[in-house]
């Protein structure tokens, strides 16, 4: 598991000029645990969902990443966060994030649209939006938002269908040949 969020730093301010480094990964682990968010196969038993059956099936088959969890939980497989866990399972093909977090994005996203009255209810309409504004909406991307607002994104989303989806690597991102994060795990 990549370690980007035990390693961010804050800009300095007068208490701490140098700025702080953060470890946003423990925060959210330790906050999950104040407010008492199920363990991972807990979580996944209450959406009826399989739990995993060993650091391994966890892990969709990782050896190294199932060592490294299994020793930082002493062999408890029920108390694994569910923040890692959750970061821990493969991807599956395609997607950008665990079937884990995906349960939970879906039933969310498919919530807040219902509830949304511009959106779901009487509120999507010229008396609200204007005509002009429904157009806009109707007739603009997430690409030309972004190019709109940041003309330089220009060159990278040039050949992207999606804006969503990975964009064309220029500079000295096309030079990069570290892991990538967005890749699914098979």
């Amino acid at each position: 598991m990549s370690n980007f969020l035990r390693d961010l730093k804050a800009p300095g301010d007068k208490d701490f000029p140098e700025g702080r480094h953060i470890d946003l990964g423990t925060i959210d682990i330790l906050r999950d645990r104040e407010l008492g968010v199920p363990r991972y196969n807990e979580f996944r038993r209450l959406f009826h969902m399989s739990p995993a059956k060993s650091f391994i099936d966890l892990t969709g088959g990782d050896a190294k990443l199932a060592a490294e969890l299994e020793e930082v939980y002493e062999g408890d497989l029920e108390a694994v966060d569910l923040l890692v866990g959750s970061l821990g399972e493969p991807l599956p093909k395609g997607f950008g994030f665990s079937d884990t977090a995906f349960r939970v994005f879906i039933l969310m996203a498919t919530r807040r649209i219902k509830s949304d009255r511009f959106l779901a209810g009487d509120g999507w309409c010229p008396e609200v939006y204007t005509r002009e504004g429904i157009e806009w909406v109707q007739n603009n991307t997430m690409k030309d938002v972004l190019c709109r607002h940041f003309p330089e994104l220009a060159a990278p989303l040039h050949n992207v269908k999606n804006a969503f989806a990975p964009w064309t690597k220029l500079g000295q991102t096309a030079a990069y040949a570290g892991p990538e994060t967005n890749k699914a795990k098979v």
